[in-house]
Order: structure tokens, then sequence, then C-alpha cells
């Protein structure tokens, strides 16, 4: 049977809940044992209900007895289990956004159970009573979850939090692009996972750099996962899009006195920016949780930003496609995003059978194995820009626009921009 089950969900809702038991009540009222896959957290569940029930506080300490006698916690190191819970609890979490993936998790294991059973009553039982019996167990499944989501509106109007203005410009980082902040109601905003797709070559990852440099000359402070570049090309590259000197002339060092004088100051500029650049290969979605705990830990960021989603290598490759690699990427940045409280912005690749067209513009349809993109992502933004005509393949127009082809709780629209291909870097066009 396959293994659906997400351990580091289970361990956040438990270790979120005992630094604070009242997020516990924002999931009462749809998780319960059954959907926890292992024991030992069905007996945590348990045991939270328990002192819930007497009046008490589920917390280290009323914890603590309970772990160390129960024989299934003795594997796991009994009470120094707990620590591996609190370690989980880092952050601002949505609690009820795993709970809802612990519940689906459980659906499908359900359902392999149904349709395994069904594979061995077919040899003493017809199709259409097989089928039916399936599709009534379906329909139970789905209505013993769909019958918790009805609540009284006073219920759902508590969850609303209002903020004020102020309150309001802390939970996002302005992209720069005024116009497509405009767009997106002031910026990327924290918990959301927002992804900028491009052909090869257009500049997915300039536009990314525009955006991080942008970003930091108002304060923000960001981490730059640099999955294909090395450190020392992403600050070239930095140098020559603010100093407005040539990327190559930087590289080789062939400067004149004036663009050593002005690159000078330059650098002064970058050093005294909140941007934090890690450019190690090879990294699975995990490394990079614990990448982006350490740095938070450390010094909190407000973006993170992933170059590039196709090359997160999966936890597990056996017997699994590329689609549900990225699925399973894209859904761990989502989970970040809510985990640390911060905007995460993944850049991702276009299906090359979009490059076929001369101009033809790309849909989010078109992002490579773009199943997890279009579910996962909050915003979906596509970098365009034309093919100059009768150029071979890889030469393209310096005109081109931000296509917002998904924005879930805002508008969709374009803006046109404008690629400075010497400086590496893009501008907001008025035309």
């Amino acid at each position: 049977m396959t293994n659906y089950s997400n351990i580091e969900a289970e361990q956040i809702i438990f270790g979120t809940a005992i630094l604070n038991n009242a997020y516990l009540s924002n999931v009462a009222d749809i998780l319960e044992e059954k959907h926890f896959f292992y024991n030992e957290h069905k007996l945590i569940w348990n045991q939270f209900i328990k002192i819930g029930q007497e009046g008490g506080i589920a917390n280290p300490t009323t914890l603590r007895n309970f772990m160390n006698d129960t024989e299934g916690f003795n594997h796991l190191g009994g009470v120094k289990y707990l620590g591996v819970l609190l370690d989980q609890a880092t952050g601002i979490v949505d609690i009820r956004h795993y709970a809802k993936l612990l519940i689906e998790l459980w659906q499908k294991r359900e359902l392999e159970i149904l349709f395994i059973k069904g594979l061995d009553d077919l040899k003493d039982k017809n199709f259409d009573h097989i089928s039916s019996e399936i599709e009534n167990e379906m329909s139970g499944l789905a209505f013993q979850e769909a019958k918790k989501k009805t609540q009284h509106i006073s219920e759902i109007i508590s969850d609303i939090e209002l903020e004020d203005e102020q309150g309001l410009s802390d939970k996002f980082t302005p992209t720069g692009f005024s116009k497509l902040d405009d767009i997106m109601s002031g910026g990327i905003y924290n918990k959301q996972l927002c992804i900028i797709g491009a052909r090869p070559s257009v500049g997915k990852t300039s536009i990314a750099q525009d955006i991080i440099l942008k970003a930091s000359k108002q304060g923000k402070k960001c981490l730059f996962i640099s999955l294909e570049v090395d450190k020392r090309n992403v600050l070239v590259k930095f140098l020559s899009n603010l100093g407005s000197v040539e990327n190559w002339k930087i590289q080789k060092r062939v400067l004149n006195d004036m663009e050593k004088e002005s690159l000078k100051d330059i650098k002064q500029e970058i050093k005294e920016m909140q941007i934090y650049v890690n450019d190690s290969s090879n990294l699975n979605i995990q490394q990079i949780d614990k990448i982006v705990k350490n740095q938070m830990e450390k010094q909190p960021v407000d973006l993170l930003v992933i170059d590039y989603v196709q090359i997160i290598k999966g936890i597990d490759t056996r017997g699994r496609n590329e689609a549900i690699i990225i699925k399973e990427s894209t859904t761990q940045l989502k989970t970040i995003a809510k985990k640390y409280d911060i905007g995460v912005l993944a850049l991702a690749q276009i299906n090359r059978k979009a490059v076929e067209g001369q101009s033809q513009e790309p849909t989010i349809n078109d992002f490579k194995s773009s199943g997890g993109i279009e579910e996962d992502a909050d915003v979906a933004i596509i970098l365009h820009r034309d093919r100059n005509e009768g150029t071979e393949d890889g030469y393209f127009s310096n005109s081109g626009k931000l296509i917002i082809a998904k924005n879930r709780h805002g508008r969709t629209g374009s803006v046109n921009i404008n690629f400075d291909g010497q400086f590496g870097r893009f501008n907001e066009s008025n035309f």
C-alpha cells in the first residue's frame, strides 16, 4: 500500500498546540484521531482531548509522565520526543491548513483500502455490485467530512481578522514594479506562494533579482536560494544591475576608472542590504525548509526567493514522475510560507513546447509539469517576451510583459516591461 502520510504536518499541529492549547480549538471541529497516520500521534491526540475534558492544559509538564509511561513512545525516546514536536512549532502557523492536509491524506488511505477490497471481491461478485458498493462507500466518506463544514455564521466571522492599514503594510513585500504591485494589492503577501514562470533565456532570474534589490531598498529582508547560479555570479549581477555596468566587464575586470569608482559605492550599498544568499545545489524541499528555519532563528526575513522549482530534488524519486515531485515541492513551499509567516517567490520554467510559436503568449497551462503550480500558487505570473522575427532560437525582443495569470485574492491582468539586457534588469514601460 502507498504511504499517504506527512509526519511533519502531524508534528507541527502538536508542537504548536503544546505551546498554546488555544490553537487546538481551531481544528477540533474537523480533526479526529483517525486522521493521524502514526500511532504515537493518535495517542497524543487522545491525551490532548482527555486533558482538555478534565479542564487541564496540555504542556511539557502534563505530557511528560504520559510519554515516559506509555509503551508506544519507548522507541522515540519517551519524553525526548516532546523536543521534536516543539522544534516543529517555529513561527506563526495556520494550524487549520495542516489539519486539512491530514484529512486529505486519510481520505486517500481510505480510498485505497476500498479499491483493494474491490479487487479482492472481483472473484466472488459481479462488477455492478462492486461498483455500487465502492460508490456508496465513497459517498459516505465524502459526507462524513462535508457535514463538519456546516458552521454558524458567528463562527466564520470570528476567524476574519480586521487590521488597520499600518498593520497590513508589514504583511507583504512590494515587488518594486508599481503597476504589478497595484494589481497584487501591494506585492507578495506573507504566507503566500508567488510563482513567476518564463521560457528559457527570457529572464526569470533577472526579474527575481530585480525584485530582491527593489525590496531590500525598501527595508525588506530577503533570502535568495540560488540552485543554479553561484554566489559570485549573483553578486556580479547585482553590481551590474545597480551600477549600470555591463556584466562581462565586471567578470573580466576590464573596467575604466569611472566604472571602478562607481562600483565601489555600489559595493558599499549592497553590503548594507539585508540580503542573504545560499547557492547550495541538489537541495530537496526538506533541506530548503531547514535552511529557512536556520535563517529565521538567526535573522528573520520577509521574503524567500527560490531559483527554480523544477530543479528542487525529490525526497524520494522511486517510481515517481516529475509532476509528482514538483507537486511535492510546491505544496511544501506553500507550507514554508505559512509556517514561517513569510512571502515565498519561486521561479519556474515554461514548457519548451510553448517556445514553438514565435510570439504566442504562454498560459498557466504551459508551466512545466504544471499541476502543482496551478493548484498551490496563490499568485502565478508569466514573464513573456516575443521573439524577434527572422532570428535564430534564443533571440527575444527587449519589450515584454508580466502576465498575472492567477491571483487567488485579487485581480489578474498584465504589465508592460522592457528588458535592459546589458545590465540584466527590467523596467516598467509606459506603453
